[in-house]
């Protein structure tokens, strides 16, 4: 490689060393790495709030190389303390334990766009630790493994505010493809949009503590990769939220080949103003064992499951206040919920377990059940003639009128039809 670090940093005098050049750069620069492999740790320091980005490209369709320095100490390939646009860079972290990029508080309205970052064994690929106004955008994040644990594509850590993740492949990861968690306070105003998230050990996105988070018009499919991580550290979510997340929005995806397509899961805190919509749910596994569900909601206040397309799920396509955890304020209308092998549509839990629920204007495949925990007991007096066309506590739909039973005793789901 040419160059030199007593050069002036010019096509006709380059330097040797993206360090030299960082050092070397100010406001508005922008730094031209050329083809090669770049064996160096950077530190991308801020120059003062206001600034205008330093950019550091890659040139040319073969995209330069950047490589640990030869300690391979923990850490980071690339830390961003200041405003700074990455553009077109290979981070090949060539199994050593660190991260490819992490963006630390200063790094704000920063970029990482277009480029290749692989092969790291630290708890992520991409690390987004405080900074705000953060873009991530058409990168490929890969393989990065830590064997027996967890090593995420993307993890957003609060108090970081109003992170962009668009439009990238992240896939083959031992945790989550995306995750976003609190720190010393929860983050908040995250959009997670046009990305294809698969084959990782975990879920497909994973949102804890976390606030106004949109999961939006995502391609998610193949949780968990039994290949990377040991079964049962996780079900496999599509998208998992819990722990307190408020005002999170899941929609217009389309969630394949996991072992839960949604889930709502309450844990320590409930979630709250939770909306899943027009989402498109198809070939959810029973693997790990005792999974398989299409929408599970086992916790929360104001949960929204409205247009959803449901089929092909190995358990329940909608499961709903049934985990013996109550859910406050539930919608569920105006789903198309077409089950799988078992024919399994919904299982709804009692009543007790669900209080303000709402239900209204759903479509049903003809010949799957329908549940409802504790339906036998109800039925005595003038409901005693319906127990006949149960099974257990399974409502087969072999018919419209066994539909009007359904409403009859849930009390709810009127404009319910089956899909013929």
């Amino acid at each position: 490689m040419k160059g030199s670090d007593v050069g002036k940093g010019t096509v006709a005098s380059p330097l040797r060393t993206l360090g030299r050049a960082a050092s070397l750069a100010r406001p508005g620069d922008v730094i031209r790495v050329l083809p090669g492999t770049y064996s160096e740790q950077l530190v991308l320091e801020s120059h003062g709030e206001g600034a205008a980005a330093i950019t550091l490209r890659g040139e040319g369709p073969s995209r330069p190389t950047l490589m640990p320095s030869s300690n391979r100490a923990p850490g980071a390939i690339i830390f961003v303390r200041g405003r700074w646009n990455l553009e077109n860079l290979h981070v090949d972290v060539d199994g050593a334990p660190m991260a490819a990029v992490v963006f630390l508080p200063g790094g704000d309205k920063s970029r990482l766009t277009g480029s290749e970052l692989r092969d790291g064994t630290a708890g992520a690929g991409v690390i987004v630790q405080g900074a705000r106004h953060i873009r991530i955008q058409d990168n490929v994040i890969h393989h990065f493994i830590k064997a027996g644990h967890d090593s995420h594509g993307v993890v957003v850590v609060g108090p970081s505010r109003d992170v962009a993740i668009r439009s990238n492949n992240i896939h083959h990861n031992s945790g989550d493809s995306i995750q976003c968690q609190g720190g010393v306070g929860p983050a908040e105003v995250l959009l997670i949009e046009n990305n294809q998230l698969h084959d990782s050990g975990e879920n497909g996105v994973d949102i804890k503590e976390c606030n106004e988070v949109v999961i939006r018009n995502n391609q998610i499919s193949g949780f968990p990769n039994a290949t990377i991580r040991p079964v049962g550290s996780s079900a496999g979510d599509g998208v998992l939220v819990s722990l307190g997340a408020r005002g999170v929005v899941i929609q217009g995806n389309t969630i394949s080949k996991a072992g839960r397509g949604v889930s709502i899961l309450s844990q320590v805190a409930p979630p709250e103003d939770i909306w899943v919509e027009r989402n498109t749910i198809q070939n959810i596994r029973n693997f790990p064992p005792h999974n398989g569900q299409g929408i599970r909601i086992a916790g929360g206040r104001n949960v929204h499951v409205v247009e959803n397309t449901i089929e092909g799920t190995a358990s329940y396509g909608l499961m709903l206040a049934a985990d013996g955890v109550v859910v406050t304020g539930l919608t569920v209308r105006n789903n198309r919920v077409k089950g799988g092998p078992q024919r399994m549509l919904v299982r709804l839990g009692r009543e007790s377990f669900r209080p303000g629920f709402s239900m209204r204007g759903n479509h049903y495949a003809r010949g799957g059940a329908l549940c409802m925990d504790g339906v036998q007991e109800k039925f005595r007096g003038a409901y005693a003639g319906y127990r006949q066309v149960f099974l257990g506590e399974h409502l087969p739909l072999s018919s419209p009128e066994r539909l009007d039973v359904w409403r009859l005793l849930v009390g709810a789901d009127q404009g319910s039809a089956l899909l013929e």
